[in-house]
């Protein structure tokens, strides 16, 4: 198998005011789609597309299809590389949530903790990786797209680099941003980029 590019593309901002958001499914805002033009743009210029996939949900789907759309590339869209599904804290706030679960985010992966009536950390992470799995048997190409969501990315940077979560989280994709590894079955990925969006 030859090499190939892997970018994961982060979507652009949202109204979030401050809330958890996991399956809620937001629109980007103004500053969102400049911040994933912006990074589209610069994605392509780095080398040419041949693949897109993407999560369902329309702050990642509908920038997908358009773009699938203009450069005629083949687009999966598939609900594995959706955000994890927070349950009860959907579009809680992220502040109170720390007050009433210190240390969150390091226990759901760590599978100490489950949101009430959401997706365990390890249900979420079996999911992407199977849906990344599937895809990469089908796409075609050297440099393939993947828009999707913040627990996404790292849950596939972890897995991709052989790294825990908690130092994957470390290499944050801000919203409109990305990262590009470079992959060759068989041997660890290697981290080429991770770039913020450009737009202010």
């Amino acid at each position: 198998m030859n090499p190939y590019t892997l970018t994961l593309l982060r979507h652009g901002e949202i109204d979030h005011d401050g809330r958890l958001i996991g399956s809620s499914d937001l629109p980007l805002n103004a500053t969102g789609h400049i911040q994933m033009a912006q990074s589209w743009q610069r994605i392509c210029a780095l080398a040419p597309v041949t693949a897109m996939a993407s999560s369902p949900l329309q702050r990642c789907r509908e920038f997908a299809v358009r773009h699938a759309l203009h450069g005629s590339l083949t687009l999966k869209v598939d609900p594995r590389f959706a955000e994890m599904d927070f349950g009860d804290w959907d579009c809680m706030d992220v502040q109170v949530l720390a007050q009433r679960y210190p240390d969150w985010r390091a226990k759901l992966a760590a599978g100490e903790l489950t949101p009430p009536g959401g997706e365990p950390y390890e249900a979420f992470r079996t999911r992407v990786l199977a849906g990344l799995s599937e895809w990469m048997t089908t796409a075609n190409g050297s440099h393939r797209v993947l828009v999707t969501h913040g627990g996404v990315i790292t849950t596939l940077l972890a897995e991709l680099l052989g790294a825990d979560f908690s130092v994957a989280k470390l290499m944050t994709v801000q919203r409109g941003g990305f990262a590009q590894l470079s992959i060759l079955e068989g041997h660890p990925a290697y981290l080429m980029r991770l770039e913020a969006p450009c737009a202010d």
